[in-house]
């Protein structure tokens, strides 16, 4: 797979929020965590295996993928999602597919990263 002409990302102007570019995540098949960590990595214009992206540090990708994965038999009306910060980029993991991030915050100190679900 060539990653440098795969786009991860398409922008989502509809969903900006405190000033921030939102982008919806375009899985290209991968799972939820992989689609996550590219997404990141395109719109905060930084290398995938730099520190500040593993996300293993913020969430355990495996459960990730264990919550969101495609199920058969339909989750109509599936609900919650996970929201976290990531290489200073906010990112929603929702229940209804639609994951989205938000370009990064520079407007303080990122060291902290949380994550928390809705």
């Amino acid at each position: 797979m060539n990653w440098d002409t795969e786009d991860f990302t398409e922008r989502a102007p509809s969903l900006d929020r405190d000033g921030r570019a939102a982008y919806r995540i375009v899985s290209n098949g991968l799972d939820v965590s992989t689609a996550v960590i590219e997404a990141v990595t395109e719109v905060a214009d930084c290398d995938r295996l730099a520190d500040e992206c593993i996300l293993y540090d913020v969430v355990d990708p495996d459960a990730l993928n264990r919550l969101f994965e495609n199920r058969s038999g339909g989750t109509a009306g599936a609900t919650g999602r996970i929201v976290f910060e990531l290489n200073r980029c906010r990112v929603e993991v929702r229940a209804d597919g639609n994951h989205v991030v938000y370009e990064p915050d520079n407007s303080g100190d990122s060291s902290a990263s949380t994550a928390q679900s809705a």
